[in-house]
């Protein structure tokens, strides 16, 4: 893989970017992304602030390589600290724009695999909250993607469902010990 060829997921890709309902999962297709990670706070206004950054960075890119409009923004949101979240915020495109990746904008796939909704939609602070109560033991991933109405500009996070892997099933929806 070049130095900046990162795979957001370790599946396949496949050209077919329609997800196919199997059962209670949705199975989605990986498609080509090029995506440039942000570590922030949970607050709004350090994840807002990450977005907006991570958004310039990219239409630069794709501004340099005669790219169109994104029509999509994936956010995949890991590796949940107390305090503290990282961010992959990408765009898919082409695969000739994914090749071109440098610097610290990466290329790999959008999630893939099966998937299940685990969120509706919500605020920033329900996304990250049932995120962090996933299973212990397996990644630490969720994901989330937005029309260009819910991007351009990035305000307040927009209420959009929210996947996660089908292997990792439902959070745990148990309350807290007190």
């Amino acid at each position: 893989m070049a130095p900046n060829q990162a795979a957001v997921s370790e599946r396949p890709m496949s050209p077919i970017p329609q997800p196919a309902r199997t059962g209670e999962a949705t199975d989605y297709q990986g498609r080509p992304l090029v995506y440039v990670v942000r570590f922030c706070g949970t607050e709004e206004s350090s994840v807002a602030s990450a977005i907006r950054q991570g958004i310039g960075v990219l239409d630069s890119f794709l501004q340099r390589q005669g790219a169109d409009e994104p029509s999509e923004l994936v956010i995949v949101y890991r590796n949940r600290l107390p305090g503290a979240v990282t961010l992959q915020i990408g765009f898919p495109v082409d695969q000739r724009i994914a090749n071109a990746a440098a610097g610290e904008v990466f290329a790999g796939l959008t999630p893939s695999g099966p998937m299940i909704e685990i969120l509706p939609g919500g605020d920033l602070e329900e996304v990250l909250s049932v995120g962090a109560r996933l299973p212990e033991g397996g990644p630490s991933l969720t994901w989330q993607t937005f029309r260009p109405a819910d991007f351009r500009p990035w305000r307040a996070h927009p209420s959009a469902p929210v996947m996660a892997p089908a292997e990792l099933g439902a959070p745990d929806t148990r309350p807290e010990p007190s």
